[in-house]
C-alpha cells in the first residue's frame, strides 16, 4: 500500500463528563499563551475544575524542581480522574467542532473542523509544514507539562487542501445528533459546538480522505515542536514501544483551507522608547521610500477621518501600511513607490510571495533600514509592542504610551500557504487566526 502523507486518526479522548460537570462550558479557556494575568486569576475563580489549572498554573513563591506548576497540573489531572469529572471516551472517535463568531466589522461567520491525533513528523519531510519560527523559551515550559502530565491539553490548529470540501462532507454527515458542548464565551460572543464522531465507518472514511493531504500549521508553532522533543525523548527512554506509540501523534484542529469561515486578522506594531532624533528621522525617510498618502484632523473629525483612512488600509491590494506618529495631527498611509526595486534590494534569499508580506515590507524598510533595529532587538521586542486592535494601538499612540503605531492588514491565506509551501518562515505575529479553539474541549493521554 502506498504510505500516506499523513496519518491521521480517532483516538479515545479524555474530557469532561457531562455527568459530573453540569457546566463544561465554565471550565474551558483560551490557549494558554493568551491569556494575560488577569485572565488567569478570573478563569481559576471561575470554576474549580477550569482547565487554567493543567495549562497555566499559577506560579508559587515556593515552588521547587519537585513542587511546581508542572507538577501540581499532574496531581490535579490525576484527581480529576478519580473524582469522574473526567471520564475517556469508549471508542476511538473524532470530534467535530463549529465555532460562529463575528468579524470586527461585523461580518459573521462559521468555521468547522475537527479533531483528531496527526503522526508527527519533521519539518523536513515536508508532510507538516510551518510558517513561522519558534522560541527556545515558550518549547521548554510546554516540554516540562508535557513530561510531568504526560498528556496533550491543547490541539494546534492545522490546515489542509481540499477545495472539493470532500472532508467538510464527512463531517457534515457525521456530525448530527446533540453536542457534547455547546458553549457561548461572554468575552467574544464566540459560540462553540462540538461533537463525536464515533461510527467506526464514518471515522474510516475520514482517515482515508486525509491519506493524501499535507498539513500546514496555521496556529501553535510552539507546541508542534514541543512535541517533536517529547516524541524523541521519549523514543530515547522507551526504545522498543513501536511506531505506535502514543507519542508518535500529536493531537490537531484540523480545517479546510478553503472554508469560508477561515479568518485570518491583523497584529499592529506599536513602538516606544525610541529617541527623540530616531521619530524624526522616520518622519524623514518614509517619504523617501514610500509614497505617502496623508490624512489631516482635527479634533472635531477626527474619528471620521480614522475611519476612512483605516478603510483605505484595509482596501490595499498591494503592500500597504498605516502610520500614526505622536503627535502629529494626521494618519500616515504608505505604498512602495518601486516595489520592483525593493524586491531586488532585499539581501534575504527569498520568494518574491515572502519579500511581498506587509509585515516584511515594514520590518526590512522601517524598522530595519530606517530606524536600524537589528533581528534580535526585534526578536526581543526592545522597542516594538503588539496589539491585536487599531483603536486601542491608537489610542496608545494618542495617550502618550506609545510613539508611532503602524496599522497593518491580515494576512492573505493564499500567502500563508505559499509561504510554507516554499519551505519559508513569516516574522512572529504575522497571522492572527480567529476565533482561537477553545482549550479544554478533549484531552489525549498518552499512556
Amino acid at each position: 500500500m502506498e504510505q500516506p502523507v499523513n496519518d491521521v486518526r480517532a483516538f479515545r479522548a479524555l474530557h469532561y463528563n457531562p455527568a459530573r460537570v453540569k457546566d463544561i462550558g465554565a471550565c474551558l479557556s483560551q490557549p494558554y499563551d493568551v491569556i494575560s494575568p488577569a485572565a488567569q486569576a478570573e478563569y481559576y475563580r471561575r470554576d474549580e475544575h477550569n482547565v487554567i489549572r493543567l495549562i497555566l498554573g499559577v506560579i508559587e513563591k515556593t515552588d521547587d524542581e519537585r513542587n511546581n506548576r508542572y507538577a501540581r497540573a499532574a496531581d490535579f489531572l490525576e484527581s480529576w480522574k478519580r473524582e469522574g469529572v473526567l471520564t475517556t471516551s469508549e471508542r476511538p472517535s473524532f470530534f467535530a467542532y463549529e465555532q460562529t463568531f463575528s468579524l470586527p466589522g461585523g461580518e459573521s461567520k462559521k468555521l468547522s473542523g475537527f479533531i483528531g491525533l496527526v503522526r508527527l513528523s519533521a519539518y523536513g519531510e515536508g508532510k507538516v509544514l510551518p510558517h513561522e519560527l519558534v522560541m527556545k523559551k515558550p518549547v521548554q515550559d510546554r516540554v516540562a507539562l508535557t513530561r510531568a502530565t504526560r498528556t496533550q491539553f491543547e490541539y494546534i490548529w492545522g490546515m489542509y487542501r481540499d477545495p472539493a470540501g470532500t472532508i467538510d462532507g464527512l463531517l457534515g454527515e457525521a456530525a448530527g445528533g446533540n453536542s457534547l458542548i455547546d458553549y457561548t464565551e461572554p468575552a467574544t460572543g464566540v459560540r462553540h459546538a462540538m461533537y463525536r464522531i464515533a461510527d467506526a465507518g464514518q471515522c474510516r472514511a475520514v482517515e482515508e480522505a486525509m491519506r493524501d493531504k499535507k498539513i500546514y500549521i496555521a496556529d501553535g508553532h510552539h507546541r508542534y515542536q514541543t512535541m517533536l522533543d517529547v516524541r524523541d525523548e521519549f523514543r530515547r527512554t522507551y526504545p522498543d514501544a513501536g511506531p505506535d506509540a502514543p507519542w508518535e501523534f500529536i493531537m490537531m484542529f484540523l480545517v479546510n483551507s478553503s472554508h469560508p469561515g477561515l479568518a485570518i486578522l491583523p497584529t499592529h506594531r506599536l513602538l516606544h522608547g525610541c529617541s527623540d532624533q530616531a521619530i524624526e528621522t522616520l518622519r524623514r525617510e518614509l517619504p523617501k521610500r514610500f509614497s505617502v498618502e496623508r490624512y489631516p484632523f482635527k479634533e472635531a473629525d477626527e474619528r471620521e477621518v480614522r475611519a476612512r483612512w483605516l478603510a483605505a488600509v484595509e482596501t490595499k491590494r498591494g503592500p500597504a501600511i498605516g502610520v500614526a506618529i505622536r503627535p502629529d495631527r494626521e494618519y500616515l498611509l504608505i505604498e512602495l513607490s518601486d516595489a520592483a526595486a525593493y524586491r531586488a534590494s532585499v539581501s534575504e534569499n527569498a520568494t518574491d510571495e515572502w519579500k511581498m508580506l506587509d509585515v516584511n515590507v515594514l520590518n526590512i524598510l522601517v524598522l530595519r533600514e530606517i530606524l536600524g533595529f537589528t533581528d534580535e532587538m526585534m526578536s526581543l521586542q526592545s522597542n516594538i509592542e503588539y496589539c491585536k486592535d487599531a483603536d486601542d494601538a491608537l489610542g496608545r499612540v494618542g495617550s502618550g504610551e506609545a510613539q508611532a503605531a503602524f496599522i497593518l492588514k491580515g494576512t492573505p491565506l493564499s500567502s500563508v500557504l505559499a509561504v510554507a509551501d516554499a519551505d519559508e518562515k513569516m516574522p512572529r505575529k504575522s497571522t492572527f487566526f480567529y476565533p482561537k479553539p477553545l482549550s479544554g474541549l478533549v484531552f489525549y493521554e498518552m499512556r
